[in-house]
């Protein structure tokens, strides 16, 4: 039997052959532009010409509704990436994940960058993304050779990673073997010029692939490249025969799949095709055909091709007999038109604008959909149905979704780091592994829906008796109000302060009232308040003081009797304040013992002369 001629770039993994169809449309749907209308606007029909179809596709526009849609999915993890924990690892990871020294793609990225915004878009629009750490070849054999030498990231769409095997569970490694393809910058040669070119430009691109697996012996990771034609290459393409593969000195495949299942869009591309084909038939309507016409009554016995016209063919006039009407005039603003006594006035009619208004509405309900569909998608990854029942119920649907993809992104860079930490150290206990955590809440709620929320589990706290029950609904309100706006642990400092306070409530109504009526003391109540835990011993001094001035002011001399102390703005020394005063100014006003009758109360104000 003959030797199969089937080359190892020819193998996909059977997955491969089961999503590949959808890719394309899933890509294009994101992406939009040219390249999305060409492959999916339709023709009307068979009666439309190309001419026509050609000049429809020019002006129709893009409904990238969504790519909005996906946008805001990604938006709302990629804000709460700047409270991802990443604690420790080599001074060259610190380094790299803020983004120095070439950042971890050797371009500049930090990691939340490249984790929030490349690898976590293409996740959402694919499904599926991968990430593989290399490290630059070391030439020399001293530690300044070494310098400056460290691993980097690069991705790899799901279109290149052609095949893969995982391995036992018991194996070190994830994967057993991969295949993936890479896609390589092809340069131009300075010798096809006839003038002097000090540097190569890029020409073109050239596929490579790139076969990596776990040698059964020595249990280390071997790399080799391959053309498209099937043959060993080194890493630069080079074709060269008998060339042994890269021994690397890892143990696991430095390569990881982030996978949330299956594409964001994956319900939704039909959608935006069919809004591209009706936006593209309602220009077309709007520009072509909505458009008014006159109309005027006509007497048909005086028209008519078996009557003399008023001009021949070539413009002169005819001669004799009673010429027919013309059938052209000329309408306008400047132009009038005389009609028959017994006859309608002209017009103007145009064409019924209710199947555009329908085709407008349809628009709108598909565009709703994308939006509902996107968010459904998401929220079905963590495996639960989600019902209509409300919208506060979807968005917590939702917010769980963004948990789980926020979930797959952390346990990715995880391995991530790991793998950066076996680059750069062989013995796996001297290994300096970083701490990455991801947080564990992503809210889609806007201002106005949190401070409503945490109005209405305020009003809660006073309802329900106890003070744990209150203590947990205070930890309801933050995590309404800030949840998914600061860190864990910023979160974690205000659970501790509640849990430790003394008291249940920082109303300032509540708590004055309180200390009015000697409910609470001085020290509690402005501690609740917010102010420091002695502020009110000077308070106390404060208010002394003030007394003694307002004292000082209202008597002939401090120290004398005070009748009234309520009426003379010294409430604290009365025994009944609201009382005192009220009598006071009710005694004032009694004339049963005066020689005049006139309550003795101050008038209308007037208002000096001149103004």
């Amino acid at each position: 039997m003959s030797k199969s001629t089937k080359l190892i770039t020819d193998i996909r993994h059977p997955n491969y052959y089961r999503d590949q169809f959808d890719w394309n449309m899933w890509r294009l749907t994101y992406e939009g532009g040219n390249d999305y209308t060409i492959r999916y606007l339709k023709k009307f029909s068979n009666r439309e010409t190309d001419a026509d179809f050609t000049s429809r596709r020019d002006i129709t526009p893009v409904p990238a509704f969504a790519k909005a849609a996906v946008n805001d999915i990604r938006n709302a993890i990629f804000q709460r990436m700047r409270d991802v924990v990443r604690r420790g690892g080599s001074k060259s990871y610190q380094e790299a994940v803020e983004g120095l020294n070439g950042g971890v793609d050797m371009r500049g990225t930090n990691m939340t960058a490249f984790m929030g915004y490349e690898a976590l878009t293409e996740l959402l629009i694919m499904g599926k993304v991968g990430i593989y750490v290399d490290m630059p070849v070391v030439s020399g054999q001293t530690l300044a050779d070494t310098k400056g030498v460290r691993p980097y990231l690069y991705m790899y769409p799901i279109e290149d990673i052609l095949s893969w095997r995982q391995s036992h569970p018991d194996d070190a490694s994830e994967y057993s073997a991969v295949l993936l393809r890479d896609r390589m910058i092809e340069y131009c040669d300075p010798a096809d010029f006839d003038f002097d070119l000090p540097e190569s430009l890029p020409s073109g691109t050239v596929e490579r692939f790139r076969y990596v697996y776990v040698d059964p012996v020595t249990k280390l990771v071997n790399v080799q490249f391959y053309n498209a034609d099937g043959e060993p290459t080194d890493r630069e393409g080079i074709v060269t025969q008998g060339l042994a593969p890269i021994e690397l000195e890892l143990t696991r495949i430095p390569f990881i799949i982030l996978d949330i299942g299956e594409s964001v869009l994956k319900d939704v591309c039909k959608h935006q095709i069919a809004l591209l084909n009706l936006g593209s038939s309602d220009v077309a309507y709007a520009l072509k055909a909505n458009f008014p016409f006159y109309t005027e009554q006509r007497d048909l016995r005086a028209v008519g091709d078996h009557l003399k016209h008023a001009a021949i063919g070539d413009g002169t006039a005819t001669s004799g007999g009673q010429p027919g009407a013309d059938n052209e005039i000329k309408v306008g603003a400047t132009h009038g038109r005389a009609y028959d006594l017994r006859a309608e006035r002209p017009g103007f009619i145009h064409p019924s604008p209710e199947p555009l208004e329908a085709s407008i509405k349809l628009q709108e309900k598909l565009e709703d959909d994308i939006r509902k569909l996107v968010n459904l998608a998401v929220a079905n990854k963590i495996g639960r149905p989600i019902s209509a029942e409300a919208k506060d119920m979807d968005n917590q649907g939702l917010e769980a979704g963004l948990s789980f993809i926020g979930l797959v992104l952390e346990n990715g860079e995880r391995k991530l780091a790991e793998f950066w930490a076996a680059y750069e150290e062989r013995v796996q206990t001297k290994r300096q592994i970083p701490t990455i955590k991801y947080p564990d809440r992503y809210s889609l709620k806007s201002d106005l829906t949190r401070l409503d929320e945490a109005k209405k589990l305020s009003d809660l706290m006073y309802a329900i008796p106890g003070h744990t029950v209150k203590r947990e609904l205070a930890r309801a309100i933050v995590a309404s109000l800030l949840g998914g706006k600061v860190s864990v642990d910023t979160l974690e400092t205000i659970y501790n302060e509640i849990e430790k306070a003394n008291y249940t409530t920082s109303d300032p109504d509540i708590i004055l009232q309180a200390r009015e009526q000697g409910l609470c003391g001085e020290q509690t109540a402005s501690i609740a308040l917010g102010f420091d835990e002695n502020e009110y011993k000077q308070a106390q001094q404060d208010h002394l003081a003030r007394i003694e001035r307002i004292a000082k002011a209202q008597t002939v001399g401090f120290g004398q009797a005070m009748s009234n102390p309520a009426a003379r703005g010294l409430a604290d020394l009365s025994d009944n304040p609201s009382a005192s005063a009220k009598a006071e100014k009710v005694a004032s006003r009694d004339t049963t013992l005066q020689d005049s009758t006139k309550v003795p109360v101050r008038g209308k104000g007037k208002s000096k002369e001149g103004e």
